[in-house]
């Protein structure tokens, strides 16, 4: 079973060194390595920051499987996942995805759109934004653009 819950303080570590990851890297818009410092200012900043929620799914034994980012503007959401270098190709994406709209919808039923830029080298990715529910809207510059409808 997996459950969803706020990421707090002493969930930077694990975040940061996913951050950091090869993989994770060429996925994300910024392929840098990212430093302890502005990871942990970022994480601050972004815990402290109303327009964005950051979940964490985990395990019933409390292992870390993926963070899950919104970042709300108006009543839009950007919606983005990073699984853990460990568990990919498990088949969480999808569920971790699912569990965590579930609990953003509850917290802010004022949000009515989900929008995800996926790199189209991400396949796997854009699957499981698909099995949720998410439609593509367009290709361009590299990038697929996906939405869904939620709180309807």
């Amino acid at each position: 079973m997996i459950s969803v819950r706020r990421v707090v303080e002493k969930d930077s570590e694990v975040i940061f060194k996913w951050r950091n990851d090869d993989l994770t890297r060429k996925m994300f818009r910024t392929s840098e390595l990212v430093e302890w410092d502005g990871h942990s200012k970022w994480l601050e900043a972004t815990l402290a920051n109303p327009n964005r929620c950051l979940l964490i799914c985990e395990t019933e034994e409390g292992t870390p499987i993926a963070v899950v980012r919104f970042d709300i503007e108006d009543s839009r959401a950007e919606l983005s996942i990073n699984l853990s270098p460990l568990q990919r190709g498990k088949g969480f994406a999808p569920k971790c995805l699912s569990l965590a709209i579930e609990y953003f919808e509850k917290h802010y039923p004022f949000v009515s759109e989900l929008i995800a830029e996926i790199k189209t080298i991400n396949l796997p990715s854009r699957k499981s934004f698909e099995r949720v529910g998410f439609l593509m809207r367009e290709e361009r510059d590299g990038y697929w653009y996906l939405s869904a409808d939620i709180n309807t």
